[in-house]
């Protein structure tokens, strides 16, 4: 079904969905790309702590043995991922399912980690950033749920699991400010309403030129922009 308009003739009603699903496509293979690089270089950087660190180290024990099963267990699923990518094989439930998948892997690395003190919560705001690359409105939403959920986890099981509630709340110095926990989570959400917006600018983008090239097709002379952005 097309909409028409008196100058430029019939438009595709929405013109975004076949181009956002190569789009997609395309960009889900440069985020995996990206993320094995990464497993790369943190598991390489893990081990160097690891060989150089003493033998009573907390970076030893239990906390290597988590790291690696995790690092493992998402380095498999994105070479799944690659696997399903390269047959052109990229289903719309797929991409949940991968933003799901990794932010509970980086939920297990910050719980290996200690909880949400450590900087390894700053992995969900790339999160929250692999997200337009898949040109996906609401893609952009269940990450950053994802990711602020992912750190309200932490914050639940800092408090009352690893440290235990009465022993939290007694200490001053063991817990959180109020004022940081907010700060993350609000900070989280901007990022998340920036990358929508990216998102919804992309398709603007994408729509008008449908226009200008429907009204092209239409007249056989060019219809170029009247200000060029630098």
């Amino acid at each position: 079904m097309t909409t028409a308009t008196p100058d430029a003739g019939p438009v595709p009603n929405d013109p975004w969905r076949d181009s956002a699903r190569v789009e997609a496509w395309a960009g889900e293979i440069r985020v995996n790309l990206v993320r094995l690089v990464a497993l790369v270089l943190f598991y390489g950087r893990h081990l160097i702590e690891y060989f150089r660190a003493a033998p009573d180290a907390p970076v030893r024990g239990r906390y290597h043995l988590a790291v690696t099963v995790i690092v493992l267990a998402w380095a498999m699923g994105a070479i799944v991922l690659h696997a399903l990518l390269s047959r052109r094989r990229y289903e719309p439930w797929m991409k949940y399912a991968v933003v799901v998948f990794d932010a509970m892997m980086m939920t297990g690395l910050c719980v290996a980690a200690g909880g949400p003190k450590t900087p390894l919560v700053l992995l969900y705001f790339a999160l929250i950033a692999s997200a337009p690359l898949r040109f996906s409105l609401k893609l952009v939403y269940v990450a950053t749920a994802a990711a602020m959920a992912g750190y309200l986890f932490l914050l639940g099981y800092y408090a009352w699991y690893a440290v235990g509630y009465d022993k939290y709340y007694s200490t001053p110095e063991l817990r959180i400010p109020r004022s940081t926990e907010a700060i993350t989570l609000l900070a989280m959400l901007t990022c998340g309403l920036m990358a929508g917006q990216l998102v919804r600018q992309v398709r603007r983008m994408m729509q008008r030129d449908v226009v200008l090239e429907s009204a092209t097709t239409v007249t056989g002379t060019s219809v170029a922009p009247s200000a060029e952005v630098g």
